[in-house]
């Protein structure tokens, strides 16, 4: 751990409302079933939102069900059990169904559904936020290498980004899963949460009700219920220092982007930059980094038109990117992130782009 770390109580009180954004079902239970417990106990209001019902997990279906071929009827039946297992963990957690509300959108579709700016899940997401007033909202870690985890983490910040100064929010923190070498770390901004033995045995059980889970993963995801919760003020600085989008900066009418990709085996081959976010309207892109340095492309998620053509100085998921600036116009508020086309996890997950300065100035 970081010698140099501050490390901050994660407090709730009576006066604050609560609202958690998780991916799939098991991460109320996995990432915050401390944190559940804590709001109420301390007389805190609580909203727990469900983006999906985890119910494209072939491998813990196959495991589980003792089946080989998968069809969208075993999917549907998949994500009802998954429910019935949310709600007997959310039972075992002290978290009433009325405080549960689940969205439904395609599990392993999150980063789709951001790409395409589906209007219907970031309103969801805006919903969500706007009509239950937090005053804290508890999510995802834009650095988590689960793609559904990442992308939520973007679709908040971007509802967040929306409301404004209207949204009443004094705290967003965040939870880190799949992110092995970040969650050995406490950096600054780190807040941790304290839990009893008794809170400790409150979470293995509700760990413990998502049996579909545990057949391939029970002894990692049981883990989670050995100690504190941490969570985070802002993304760990070491992570955004290591991510593979560097930076981002103007060259005449043109963006550069720097990228320093590398090959995991979690996530290898074909590189290809992700550009998401929002300003007057709903922007996006997807550019093909290609072995060696040459002309790009930029295509609409969405229709797969061309929508701008560049340059990538650069070999080997290593260089600069550049450009249309018009691809990421000033003012708004813009994540990126490399993927890779074999792997299912992530290299790094996104990284929001700060506004771009013009060459010469820091980046």
């Amino acid at each position: 751990m970081s010698g140099l770390a501050v490390i901050q109580s994660l407090a709730l009180g009576p006066a604050d409302r609560l609202l958690v954004l998780l991916p799939h079902p098991d991460d109320e239970s996995v990432a915050a079933g401390g944190l559940l417990q804590h709001a109420l106990a301390v007389g805190s209001q609580l909203l727990v939102v469900f983006f999906t019902d985890g119910d494209n997990n072939p491998w813990a279906q196959r495991a589980s069900e003792l089946r080989w071929r998968i069809g969208p009827s075993d999917r549907a039946r998949f994500a009802a059990r998954r429910r019935g297992e949310v709600r007997a963990a959310l039972g075992q957690l002290g978290v009433p169904l009325e405080s549960v509300r689940f969205l439904g959108f395609p599990d392993q579709g999150t980063t789709d559904l951001l790409l395409r700016g589906n209007e219907v899940a970031f309103r969801a997401v805006l919903d969500a936020i706007g009509t239950w007033r937090p005053t804290v909202v508890g999510g995802p870690s834009l650095l988590d290498l689960h793609p559904d985890h990442s992308a939520l983490a973007v679709v908040a910040e971007l509802a967040l980004a929306a409301l404004g100064e209207t949204r009443g929010v004094r705290r967003r923190v965040r939870y880190l899963v799949h992110n092995p070498q970040l969650r050995s770390r406490v950096d600054k901004g780190s807040l941790v949460l304290p839990l009893s033995e008794a809170q400790q045995r409150r979470k293995k059980a509700a760990i413990a009700c998502h049996k579909t889970q545990l057949v391939l993963r029970g002894s990692w995801l049981l883990s989670f219920a050995a100690g504190d919760e941490t969570y985070y003020l802002d993304e760990s600085p070491f992570g955004l220092e290591q991510h593979p989008v560097v930076g981002c900066w103007r060259e005449g009418s043109s963006v550069a982007i720097e990228v320093a990709s590398a090959e995991h085996v979690r996530a290898f081959g074909r590189r290809t930059l992700c550009l998401a976010g929002r300003g007057a309207r709903v922007l996006g892109c997807t550019v093909e980094l290609p072995w060696r340095g040459g002309r790009v492309t930029a295509r609409d998620p969405r229709s797969g038109r061309l929508v701008g053509e560049g340059e990538f100085r650069g070999a080997r998921g290593r260089g600069t990117v550049l450009l249309p600036g018009g691809l990421v116009p000033p003012g708004s508020t813009m994540f990126a992130k490399v993927e890779h086309a074999h792997g299912f996890f992530d290299e790094a997950g996104w990284k929001f782009l700060r506004p771009a300065a013009p060459s010469g100035e820091e980046k």
